[in-house]
Order: structure tokens, then sequence, then C-alpha cells
């Protein structure tokens, strides 16, 4: 679903930058606010997991040291 606003641009605004560059800007800020819902709704999904006490995920990380370890340790 999408909604329609109407906004209102002083004509001297648009005359100077133009309406392509002003709808340019504008489709750039929607981007910009899809990506922070985004990053909010990861936030919030990660805040309701504890990770770190996570068993399942202890053991991956666990297994995915073991596998990976000769390339840090120094011999």
């Amino acid at each position: 679903m999408t909604t329609q606003l109407t906004i209102t641009i002083e004509e001297s605004l648009l005359n100077r930058i133009g309406k392509a560059e002003v709808e340019k800007s504008l489709e750039e800020w929607i981007t910009q606010l899809q990506l922070r819902a985004a990053a909010k709704e990861i936030l919030e999904d990660m805040s309701e997991n504890d990770m770190v006490n996570d068993v399942r995920w202890q053991a991956a990380r666990e297994l995915a040291w073991q596998q990976e370890k000769s390339k840090y340790l120094v011999k």
C-alpha cells in the first residue's frame, strides 16, 4: 500500500533547482527513510534475542572458531 502526499515548494526554489532535482532529492530522502525503518526493525529484533546466552549461537561460534583458528593463531 502506498500513500500519496502533497507538499508545497516555493516556486522560486523550484525554478532555481529544477523539478527533476527536487524529485531526485525527495526520492533519495524516501530511500534513507526506508533504510532507517529497516535498521530500526533489525535493532528491535536483535534486542529480543540474547545471543550471548543462546546455546545454539555459542555452539556455532565455537564451531567457527575450531574451523578458522589456524588462520589466527601464531605458531
